[in-house]
Formats: C-alpha cells, structure tokens, sequence
C-alpha cells in the first residue's frame, strides 16, 4: 500500500512507529470523463455538472475509509477536509492507519504530503519595452492577473479601484498554523477577504501588495520618485490570500527569524484551491494570467506528478497562463516546486544590466526571464496607503511576466498560453549563466511577432560601452567595499582611447566612474571575474584626454584579473576602464574599497545642540518637525530613553509651551521603531523623565506621550530607535502649549499678495528683494516646494522677465534654512512647478534654481523654510530676463570729444550725433556719420581721423571717445581712432580701439584683442599688425597698468569696465587695406565676441567710424 504514498518512506515509517501521528495530505483519485461541456446548456452548467462528479466520487472514498462518520461538519473540520471542486482530489490529515484505509481504494491513484511553500521574496519597465507597448495600445485593458499571494491592500494608492474579485483559502491547526482569512475561516470569497496581513511582527506580510503593484498598480498622482504604474498599467486584479499564519520559532516550519513572532506559509491544497477559484471565476472576467510568487525545494527534473498540474491544465486549455518565480536559492540547474510543471511558465530574475540575479535559480526549467533586482512597487507600512519599497527576488521578476500576458492578451485576445510564450521566448534578451542562456523578456518586440512582423535587431554592445555612458560606482560604507557586476561581450575601443595598461589587445572595454568623498588610499579590482581581464584607472573628462592614474594587467603571478592601488583626491571623480587580455570577454566583478568619509552625526545629535520647536499658533494646534537619527550618538551620562538599553542613536529638540494644559507629543510617520522620551533639565547628565513610550498600541512600533505641560518651562524631547537601534526619517507632532497668534501675516503670505520683481535694466543686472517668512503660512492647495513636506511657511513673489534666456534664482543672505520653488500658473492649485531646490552645493543650506525663462512669461517664485519649517531673513537674487538697455533710437545721444591726456589742445566739445543702433544685448555699436567726427581745435575743424598732437616732442596721437547715452544713462560704447597715415599706421604710431562693458557676474576674466579687415564681400582677412590691450581710467581713457596681449582682471557685479586695445605695423600694408570694407578690432573673453569697433575705409581714408 505504501506505493500509493509519494516518495516518503521516513514519513510512512514515522507515522507507522506512532500511532497518533496525523499528517496532511492530499489524495488523488481516478473518475470516469465527463460529457463534453459543449453538451450543456451553459458553461455554469458544465462546471455544475463537473463539481457534482467530483464531490461524489469524494464522497464515496471517504464513506468507505471512514465509516463512522467522516463527513460530518465537526469531522471533516477536525480533519481539515479541503474539497477540491475541478480537480479529482481532496486534502485531509491522516493517520497511518487512516492513510492505509484510503489507499486500499483501487480509485485512489496517489496519496502526497500536502506541503508547505513561503514567498520566494522605473527602470525594469522600459528594459522590458512597456513603454512601446502602451503606445500602441496594449495597456491590458479588459483583462485581469490573478494573484495568489499574502493578499493586497486594496486601499493603497497604487492598487486603488484595481482589485475587482478578493479569496481566501487557510488553514488552522496543522503545525501551529492559523487562518488569516476574515474570522479565521478557511475560506471565503466575500469582499476584503484577499487583503494583505499588516503586522510587522509577521514576516511575509506585504509581499502580496508588492507583487500586485508590479502586476498592474497605477499611480494616479505619483510623487516625486514614486512609480507611475505596474505591467499592464489598465488591467484589475484578483487577490486570493493562500498564506497561513505561523508561529517563527526553532520547532515550527518558519524555524526562528529574528525581529519577528510569526511567518507565513501555504499549502499545496490552499494553492489547488485557490487555482479552482480562478478557474470557476473564467466566465465571469477576462482572465489572462495567474502569478504565484511562491515555491520551495531544490527540482531540476520537470515534476508532472504534483498535485497542482491539473488545475493548471484546466487553466491553461482556458487560456490563461499560471505564472510562477523559480525560486530564490541560487541553484544553477534547478527550480523550486511547483515552478518545475511542465505547463507552468516559471521566471527566473535578472537585473537592469542584463545579468542574471545572483539569488536567482537557474536552468533548462526556466522558460522566461524578468527584471526581479530591486523592483520598485507598493509596500504594507502600519496603515499609510501611500508606501513604497524596493524588494529583490524570483517573486519580483515572475509579475512582470504574469502582466506582459495581459498586455499581450489586449493586443491578441485569441492568442492562446503558448503562442504568447512562444513570442515571449523567441524575441528575448538571451542572458547566459552556468552554461545556459535564457531569454529576458522584450514585450513590444513580443507583440510585433504575434502581429506577423519582424521586430528591430536588438542594439550591440553593452550598455557602458563608450566613454561618454559609462556607469557610476556608488560609495560603499566606511571601511566597506562596493562591488558592481557588468559585461564587456560585446565591448569596443574608441578612437583616441588609451592604451590600457600597456597592452594593445585589449580593445573591448567598458567604463565605470568614482568619485571618492574623503582623500586617502582606494583599491580597485577585477577579483572574480571569468576572464583575463585589465584594469585601467584615468583622470579626465574625455576620452581623448585621460591622464593615467594606474594600471594593471594581472594582480599577482597567479591571478589572471587585475587590481590597482592608489592616493585619491577627495571630489575627483576617477574614470575605471575594464578590458580583456587578447580581447578576452565574459562577466566583470568590479570591487572599489576605500574612498568614503566618515558618517556625519546629525546637526541635533548633541543635548547641546538640540532644535527649538516653536509653540503654534493655535493652543491645541499640532507642530510637526522632522529629522533624521542615521549616523547619531549617544552622550556620556544620557539617561536610558523609555527604559531601552539599545536606543542609543538619540536626536533631540526642545520645547516650550506658551500655555499650559495636556500636550501630546508622536512620531508617527517616522519610517522604523522609535523610542521616545521627555525630560526637564539644563544637561544631559541632569535631566529628570516627564514621560517616556517604546510602542504605543494605536501607532504599532511608533511612539506617543502624553503629559500636563507647564507654560514656559522647558521640555527636552529625544528620539531613538528601538529594536535594533533602528535609524531613518523621524517625523514628530507636538500639539498642546500653543499660543493665541495675533501677529500679522507678512504682507505676500498668500498666493494672491505675491509681491512684483521688476526686471534689470541689465539683461544679467541682479535684483534683489529682502522679506521675513515669520509667521508665514501655507495656503490650502498649496504645492510642497522642492517636495519638502515642512516647507509650510511660505512667501511669495512674482517676476516676468522682459527678455528670453537663461535665468538664475538664489537666497543667498538668507538667515536660515531655505527652500525655493519656481512655477508658472495664476492659481495656487493650477501651479506647474519649473525649478526647485532646497540646499544648493555652493551655498550650504541656502537654495538656488536656474531655468530657460520665456520673455513675457509670469513666473511665481515661493521661498519657505526648510528642515525644522525654519524662519527668518530672506534675501533673494534673481539675474537674467532684463531689458536691452538700447531699446530704441529716438532718445539717443551720442557725443564725440577728445579724450588724448598728453594733447596740448584743449578739450573737444561734445557734438550730438544722430545714430543707428543695433540690439546686440552685449555691446553697442553706433553709426555715426562722418562729418560730427571732428574735434573743435581754435574753431577749426580737423577730421577725427587725422587728428594728431602738433607738438614734436610728444608721440601720441589723440584719441576720440565716443560717449553714447540713454535718458542721461551711460551705455556701453566702442569707438576707433587713427593715426595721421591712414586707417593703420606704419612707422610706430598706433591705431587705438576703445571698449566699455558691464560686468554680468563677479568672476575672474581674461580679454584679448583681434583686428582683421572685412572686404566689401564679407570676406574677413587678418591684418598683420602688433597688437595689445590695457584696462583703462573710464573717466580720461588713460591705460591702468601695462600694455600686454591679454588683461587680466577681478570684476564685480555690474561694475562697468573699459579697455583700449592698440594696432601698429611696421609693413606696408595699403594693399591689403586698398578696397571698401571695415577695418575691425575684436575685444574677446576667452571663445566670446565681448564687443567690437571698426573704422570704414575706402582705400585709405576713413568714411565713418562704428
């Protein structure tokens, strides 16, 4: 009789040796076919029809292995009778005797353990082309994924209106299990019945919510970072709980796991049961695809005996595919059961390079492959219905496959299981592990061959190729290693790309970066990778212009991989080429050890440094402040917060009532297990507790207090983390102690009350406004600035600039923490933010945005405080968007006067000129006509460009400047003068070109000078001429300093600079200038025209000066 018992020897000898022994099991047994279901009037009265067979036949082998009365309610519920209603089988816990009894019955064919599965626990959906897919169309909409899981929190924002049909199947009393279905029932279908379990003290919970968000979660209003939406962004779920709650200790299945009391498993049968649910629901939704998440064992052999095919053949001839994760253990050549059934499409998980994850199982029985390395989706935390957590695992990749049969499935409602696998298979990435290569799945390509179509070759060469894409190295821990996985098959050498090490074979690399935060030794190595690699290490921005930092082939005599050591530099970012010997390829192992500063305590870690929490404004009204205990300290002489020797990483804040009454001080919102205390006192070592809470009951492992507070005493607040020392984001709420505020509002609190920032006469001239955000507040439907959530306290601004270009915000000057945002919108709910930022790199805790802005376009500009909702000065700077100062020609002047310092003549008069003005926003050339380019000598009139000094014994010549204004406003201006042999002297004298230009930032500058002749036809020749420039007195145009070929200089903000740049030849260059064209200087800074100057000759004599 034991034949008929599967493959359990142990356990048949077991239960003969104990007669009290019981085991669950599941029996199966033969039945005569029933009639074609197209014999019936309707498919419900088919599956009527097939239940009735069923259950009879399960009637007739229990009367007669238990005659006295097995089928009784109370019995069968003792027994734990789980009636299968499609499948020839039934679950019960037998003794041997019993299990004797029912293998004597020549229709029951095989009796198997019922055993126990556990969960196998924004970049995976354009790696797997979703995107492509939804622009055609195929979003899965219509369609529905089953998840057979832990449940799903139908209230999360991800899974919000997406769950349309809930189950649940348990069972309680086998092995300390427990049922976690609504009432403790073991099974129900009624709505809420396939929610998720949220104790944190039970390992597991949360899993299914997960896996549902990766199915076909849909974020409605994502926030910043948070996924958009799952697979099949349109399809609905049905959430079947199959997991049992069980006892986490040495003797039960769960075996002990530390931080939690229970775990949760499933049976066999309450899979089966699960899997008929599905089943008899086909009729009713358009089902796709079932996920199971779930599995165990070691199975390198297709297991075709199990109890769950036959189910999954049924739905698989209704065409809907079961999905399953391969399982989690790292078996190069085996899966867990039951993805090793033929008829099942079992997933094993990659990660966003293309690899296989190192947890993943492997094989000839992995059929698809999906992203499962760090998948971002829904989460269980307490009760938020907004959580979201990166997960890794089998578990994770298997959903993606279950939702690309449903997208598939809205573009081919006909496509049977394996059709759609087939295309799945056949269009994958191949990615090669332990000498298998298994295809990762391309969905849209997928959709294009059940289309009839051929899809695109995919692209070559790995995705780090080429310099300009190589892969950052993130910081590993203090004194830890940080190791990346890459592949150089595939790989190329650039043109200009060094020589890696010395060895010309070595052209197929790959790049990574690393940007060390502390100064001191890094070492970097190539250590278990499959080939023969070289390892280079370069400073520099392009690949044409590394500078070696080191190199090296092999580390030792005996390793074929490579390892570098070296003294880097603190905020240099070092660039990491990995190659193969004799352009050997495989799979790179890249390790980076070193490089990373210690951890920085937060600002309030010390008693002596912790942060006021400032009374509401309303007496009962709550203050929320947040924060962060990562890297934080305990002091010599801190109490013992809340009586727990382990809340060491304390934080702390202080608080004093403005009236006195009950205050109630909470973390909740704090994302780990906090610790939380009150104390009066003036030193960490004197302080008394007013109250002190680990685990409040409604706040499950967040903290809560409360205390009768004391108008004007002082309370000091710490907060630590509890089991563990656990560390992360604290978000605290103290409510009570407020004051009745009657201080006004500042004047642009509101939205509507933003105050105007009139744009600069300059185009890059900064204005500045000054304010105060005390007692500012924010306004109902008022966006969070930066996505800081404390950023409450809000002023506001508006500014439209009156030219297009680049603009620049800032608050430096600020007294306090800042947070900027820039929008566009004329209501505070219609706002589209444009820029935003909290603390800037160059300006500490102060903020700075920079944008494209739009001439004419309103911006609204909100300023708030940051950590801790700070308060105070604000200085704000905004540069770019103003105005040309050169508008228009009807209000211009432009005057000529003699500016040579050594000219015994007396000075010029200024002669109003018309002009014609261009709008160059950087300089302005005018035209001015010939004739008002005299200078007045005696009353007689001599050509600007003849004038020279009469005297013989002084040698310069004198020089015109021409002044040009705007309502009495000087502007920028450049004129040219020659000496009295032509446009270009010879002999020694200078021609002279004079530069004024306003500074647009403070920098340091360099400025040069070019001169060239422009033909008639545009054609521009260099002249051939000595050239230099000198910085200037603006008010006599005499030279500051020497002459050289370059000026050097300090500038600040809109400080207005001049220049003259000088031209002399001792060649004979009348041929050169004997045609009509322009004789040109060039003032650059570095590749930029800054402004020019040109005199306009007809062979030698000068026409006009520009």
């Amino acid at each position: 009789m034991t034949r008929k018992f599967e493959k359990h020897e142990a356990l048949w000898a077991k239960l003969a040796a104990n007669p009290e022994a019981r085991l669950p099991v599941i029996v199966r047994f033969d039945m005569p076919a029933l009639p074609d279901a197209a014999s019936f009037a309707s498919p419900a009265a088919a599956d009527e029809a097939h239940t009735k067979a069923i259950r009879a036949a399960q009637d007739r082998i229990l009367a007669t292995a238990f005659p006295q009365g097995a089928l009784s309610s109370a019995a069968a519920a003792e027994k734990n009778l789980k009636r299968m209603d499609f499948s020839p089988m039934f679950g019960i816990v037998a003794s041997a005797d019993e299990i004797a009894r029912l293998a004597t019955d020549p229709n029951v064919t095989l009796i198997q353990e019922d055993r126990l599965s556990k969960p196998s626990l924004n970049e995976s959906l354009p790696l797997i082309q979703m995107p492509a897919m939804y622009a055609a169309g195929a979003t899965g909409n219509g369609h529905h994924v089953a998840v057979l899981d832990t449940g799903g929190r139908r209230s999360h924002q991800f899974l919000s209106s997406r769950i349309n049909s809930e189950a649940c199947y348990n069972t309680t009393g086998i092995q300390g299990s427990v049922s976690q279905c609504p009432g403790g029932v073991s099974s129900s279908t009624a709505t809420g019945s396939g929610e998720d379990c949220t104790a944190s003290n039970i390992y597991g919970c949360g899993h299914g919510t997960h896996v549902a968000g990766t199915v076909a979660g849909y974020n409605t209003s994502p926030a910043s970072g948070q996924p958009t939406s799952g697979v099949a962004r349109d399809a609905r779920l049905i959430s079947i709980n199959v997991f049992s709650r069980f006892p986490a200790n040495s003797s039960s299945p769960c075996g002990a796991i530390p931080g939690y009391t229970h775990c949760v498993l499933t049976f066999d049968t309450d899979q089966i049961r699960g899997l008929e649910r599905v089943y008899a629901l086909r009729n009713t939704y358009k089902i796709a695809a079932v996920n199971m998440s779930l599995g165990g064992g070691e199975v390198s052999a297709h297991c075709d005996n199990d109890a769950r095919k036959p189910i999954i053949d049924q739905l698989k001839a209704a065409r809907i595919a079961t999905v399953i994760a391969a399982g989690n253990d790292g078996y190069d050549s085996a899966v867990g059961a039951p993805g090793c059934i033929s008829s099942a499409v079992t997933v094993g998980s990659s990660t966003k390079w293309d690899f296989r994850s190192d947890f993943s199982n492997w094989g000839n029985l992995i059929d698809v492959v999906a992203p499962g390395s760090d998948i971002y989706s829904s989460y269980i935390n307490g009760s938020a219905n907004n959580y979201f957590s990166f997960s890794s695992g089998t578990s994770m990749a298997s959903p993606h496959v279950a939702g690309a049969f449903a997208a598939l499935r809205n573009a081919f409602p006909n496509a049977t299981v394996d059709q759609i696998e087939n295309a799945l298979k056949s269009t994958g990435e191949g990615i090669s592990s332990a000498g298998v290569v298994k295809p990762r799945i391309n969905v849209n390509d997928a959709r294009i061959v059940l289309g009839g179509g051929t899809p695109p070759p995919p692209p070559t060469g790995p995705a780090n190729n080429h310099f300009v894409n190589r892969i950052t190295v993130p910081l590993p821990a203090v004194g830890g290693t940080r190791t990346v996985t890459g592949s150089n098959v595939g790989g190329t050498a650039e043109g200009g790309e060094p020589i890696h090490a010395g060895k010309h074979s070595a052209l197929n690399s790959v790049w990574w970066r690393y940007t060390p935060t502390a100064s001191g030794p890094i070492t970097i190595d190539t250590l278990g990778s499959n080939f023969d690699t070289v390892l280079a290490v370069y400073r520099g921005s392009s690949v044409g212009s590394l500078a070696e930092v080191a190199s090296n082939d092999d580390a030792d005599y005996y390793t074929i991989q490579s390892q570098v050591r070296f003294n880097a530099t603190a905020g240099v970012e070092y660039q990491i080429a990995v190659a193969g010997y004799m352009n050997e390829a495989g799979n790179i192992r890249l390790s980076v050890h070193g490089g990373v500063a210690a951890p920085v305590p937060p600002a309030n870690d010390n008693f002596a440094n912790r942060i006021v929490i400032p009374p509401h404004g309303a007496i009962n009204g709550p203050r929320s402040v947040t924060g962060n205990n990562t890297h934080a300290t305990a002091q010599a002489g801190e109490p013992r917060h809340a009586n727990r020797s382990v809340a060491t990483n304390s934080v702390w804040w202080r608080y004093t009532p403005a009236t006195s009454g009950r205050i109630t001080i909470d973390t909740n919102g704090s994302s780990f297990n906090t610790v939380l205390a009150v104390y009066t006192g003036t030193s960490v070592g004197g302080l008394r507790v007013v109250a002190a809470n680990d685990d409040d009951p409604a706040l499950g492992r967040r903290s809560k207090v409360v205390f009768n507070g004391v108008a004007g005493t002082q309370y000091q607040i710490a907060v630590a983390g509890g089991f563990g020392n656990n560390s992360g984001h604290i978000r605290m709420t103290v409510r009570g102690g407020g004051r009745y505020d009657t201080t006004p509002r500042p004047e642009n609190d509101n939205f509507a009350n933003r105050t105007m920032i009139p744009p600069h006469g300059a185009i890059f001239g900064p204005r500045s406004v000054t304010a105060n955000n005390t007692y500012a507040t924010a306004e109902s439907g008022e966006p969070l600035h930066a996505n800081r959530a404390v950023a409450t306290n809000s002023l506001w601004w508006r500014y439209t600039p009156a030219t297009s270009g680049l603009i620049t915000i800032d608050t430096r000057g600020s007294s306090f923490n800042t947070v900027l945002a820039v929008y566009t919108g004329n209501s505070v709910r219609g706002l589209r933010v444009v820029a935003a930022n909290d603390d800037d790199p160059d300006l500490g805790r102060r903020s700075k945005v920079v944008f494209n802005g739009v001439a004419g376009t309103q911006y609204q500009i909100a300023v708030a405080g940051g950590f801790g909702n700070n308060s105070g000065h604000i200085r704000m700077t905004v540069r770019g968007g103003g105005r040309h100062v050169v508008s228009s020609a009807g209000d211009q002047v432009a005057s000529l006067s003699s500016s040579g310092p050594t000219t015994p003549w007396p000075e010029g008069t200024a002669s109003p000129a018309p002009i014609t003005v261009s709008t160059s926003p950087l300089h302005w050339p005018a035209r001015v006509p010939v004739a008002p380019l005299a200078l007045q000598h005696d009353d007689t009139a001599r050509p600007a460009a003849k004038a020279r000094e009469v005297a013989d014994d002084v040698k310069r010549p004198s020089r015109p400047a021409l002044t040009s204004s705007v309502d009495g406003v000087k502007l920028l201006s450049t004129v040219v003068a020659s000496g009295t042999d032509g446009p270009l002297p010879d002999g020694g004298d200078e021609s002279v070109a004079m530069l004024a230009v306003t500074n647009a930032g403070s920098r340091t500058a360099r400025v040069t000078a070019e001169l060239s002749f422009v033909s008639a036809d545009g054609v521009s020749i260099p002249v051939p001429a000595g050239l230099s420039i000198c910085r200037t007195d603006a008010s006599n145009g005499t030279c500051v300093g020497v002459k050289a070929t370059s000026v050097v200089f300090d500038a600040e903000p809109d400080r207005v600079i001049t220049f003259a740049a000088f031209a002399s030849s001792r060649e004979d260059v009348s041929a050169l200038l004997s045609g009509h064209g322009v004789l040109q200087f060039r003032f650059r800074q570095g590749n930029d025209t800054i402004g020019t100057a040109s005199l306009e000759i007809d062979g030698t004599h000068v026409i006009g000066s520009l």
